[in-house]
């Protein structure tokens, strides 16, 4: 194998595994509802458990401070290693945890933690992967690299889907058995971990050392000097984390708990339109390179302003063909926007502070309206009564955006010259 398809292998490998520990909760979030938060009504442990997982993306603004300080000082390789060892620990050991049951308030308490645990390190992953790649690879086709990068996030989520299809069809009669989904997750993560031990750090970073570029303080610098551009790339992953997550967590949720449909249907419909999500960030990865980053993240964002209401009206109907329809457009929609994302952001910032500038803006992104788009997802239409009132909330992600890069565009399109 070249080194250049073990790099692209060993990123995109332990970018599926990663993404796969960080979302294979949300395949199981009804049953780990029941199992940590016993005695509550159904609605209360479902919102519970999405709160959980709304909880790991606290602290992924201090990861991406952490792992910033990493990749932008001694390397994107030893960053991306670290990454995948923080992940696999506690994904192991929530397989573990006992249950309410058992040790009481201890058992959600564990779980939280382990959840914040997790939120730290997957924020050296994603965006890191990304530029490790993209770094390694230079120019050839970088639209379509960190699409295909991205796609691989959400490869992660159709493993968990799969691996819940499994558990839920032949060990259904098992009460714990959605636990061995968890420490599956950890042994395959020891395999992401010793694929990047034998992977090179990138010519990028070496010539930055090599030349003495390296920054002391990145966080401090890009504050100082990039603070506007971090400001529009948490506007972007803002954007496309609240409609990807929207996919990844709430689907799931709403099938099964709103729509009343049986798990395995439910799970089915999460795989069905993650699989098309997967297919799409690549394609209009590829685009980008083609019509330019600017023009395909901003003609997405006001697909989402058109199109959002119609799609989730469609998709809370009882007709199986009209709920496949809207799933595909939805996943459609997310892939537009989140497929150009990563080359978008990572084209803003220079080389020394682009680890530190894109790791710790896109996951405070991700983490104010990514991580709470399930939660509100379900509280809104719990509130207001209507099955397509996700859609305020995407709209509203994608407005804010359109107004960042109207006010920026000066900005923008200087930096994309360069």
């Amino acid at each position: 194998m070249t080194q250049r398809k073990q790099v692209f292998f060993s990123a995109i490998a332990g970018n599926i595994l990663e993404y796969y520990d960080f979302t294979v909760y949300t395949v199981f979030s009804i049953v780990i509802g029941k199992t940590f938060f016993g005695g509550e009504s159904e609605l209360v442990q479902i919102l519970s458990s999405l709160a959980v997982f709304a909880v790991g993306f606290v602290t992924r603004p201090i990861g991406g401070i952490l792992f910033g300080y990493i990749g932008d000082r001694y390397g994107r390789r030893i960053a991306l290693i670290c990454s995948m060892l923080g992940m696999t620990i506690p994904t192991f050991a929530m397989g573990l945890i006992p249950g309410y049951n058992e040790i009481g308030f201890y058992a959600p308490l564990l779980l939280v933690i382990m959840r914040l645990f997790q939120g730290l390190c997957i924020s050296g992953e994603g965006t890191g992967a990304a530029i490790f790649v993209l770094e390694h690879y230079g120019n050839l086709r970088p639209g379509l690299i960190t699409g295909i990068v991205q796609g691989s996030n959400i490869a992660g989520t159709v493993l968990a889907s799969i691996i819940g299809i499994i558990i839920e069809t032949h060990f259904n009669h098992i009460a714990e058995a959605w636990r061995a989904a968890f420490v599956l997750g950890g042994l395959m993560g020891l395999m992401g971990f010793y694929l990047r031990l034998k992977v090179t750090e990138t010519p990028i970073f070496r010539a930055l050392v090599q030349n003495h570029h390296t920054l002391k303080s990145p966080f401090l610098h890009v504050i100082r000097d990039a603070w506007r551009f971090m400001f529009l790339t948490f506007c972007v992953a803002g954007m496309a984390s609240s409609v990807v997550y929207l996919i990844k967590t709430y689907v799931n949720v709403f099938f099964s708990n709103v729509m009343h449909l049986d798990q395995t249907t439910a799970l089915l419909y999460l795989s069905y339109s993650s699989v098309v999500l997967m297919i799409t960030m690549p394609v209009f990865g590829f685009l980008s390179d083609i019509f330019g980053r600017v023009r395909v993240i901003v003609s997405a964002a006001i697909a989402i302003q058109i199109l959002s209401m119609p799609v989730l009206m469609l998709m809370s109907s009882t007709i199986t063909w009209h709920q496949i329809t809207a799933l595909t457009m939805l996943s459609i929609i997310a892939g537009s926007v989140s497929g150009v994302a990563y080359i978008f952001v990572i084209s803003l910032f220079t080389p020394e502070e682009r680890f530190t500038g894109v790791a710790f803006s896109y996951n405070l992104g991700i983490a104010v309206f990514g991580g709470t788009s399930a939660i509100i997802s379900r509280w809104l239409v719990g509130k207001t009564g209507l099955s397509y009132a996700p859609a305020f909330y995407i709209m509203t992600t994608s407005c804010l955006f359109l107004l960042t890069m109207y006010l920026m565009r000066t900005m923008v399109k200087e930096r994309f010259k360069t």
